[in-house]
């Protein structure tokens, strides 16, 4: 049967569930579903569920388009943890932060420095995540003012470099060698 002149034609497929028959809402039109162009074209008599505007599945980045405008904590590749408010994503996962603040972990201690607006290289993120807004505030780590986290980074820091010289020293000692970090590729 041709559609009227001057009227096009939409026909919407679905993959339908196993088990489902053809003679329920949707079914083909020998069987009882629409036989109107536009009903068809409107999403009525035959509508699946992702024509309708619910979908169950988004490949890549575009499942994340849900969680625009929420809190997320982003680990980055640098062992950076960043904690913002997600405003743009794209096809190669670059994030588009506002409102973020670099969060310091040392010990039971934290220290939040203000970034602002970040954005975020895709294949730099290692992990992303929303933060649980009502449970954001029960944490056990004492929030201390930047200046204080960023001194007890640096004496951790400088005990991790001794540590590592005694370690280097030690092998050097019993005649084994290990490569500097600085020396191995990355990837």
């Amino acid at each position: 049967m041709q559609p009227p002149s001057g009227e096009s034609r939409l026909l919407l497929v679905s993959p339908r569930p196993a088990g489902a028959g053809a003679s329920g809402p949707g079914g083909d039109r020998a069987r009882g579903g629409s036989a109107s162009p536009k009903a068809d074209a409107a999403g009525g008599g035959g509508a699946s569920a992702a024509s309708a505007g619910k979908m169950n599945y988004m490949p890549g980045t575009a499942s994340l388009i849900q969680d625009i405008d929420k809190k997320h904590l982003v680990l980055l590749r640098d062992g950076r943890t960043l904690i913002g408010y997600l405003r743009s994503i794209d096809q190669f996962a670059n994030l588009v932060l506002h409102q973020t603040v670099e969060r310091i972990h040392v010990g039971k201690k934290y220290g939040d420095i203000p970034r602002g607006i970040f954005v975020v290289r895709g294949e730099n993120v290692v992990l992303l995540g929303e933060i649980d807004l009502e449970k954001e505030s029960d944490t056990p780590l004492q929030q201390v003012s930047i200046e204080e986290i960023l001194e007890v980074q640096r004496i951790e820091q400088q005990a991790k470099q001794e540590s590592e010289k005694l370690k280097v020293q030690a092998l050097k000692e019993r005649g084994l060698s290990i490569p500097r970090a600085d020396t191995l590729d990355e990837y």
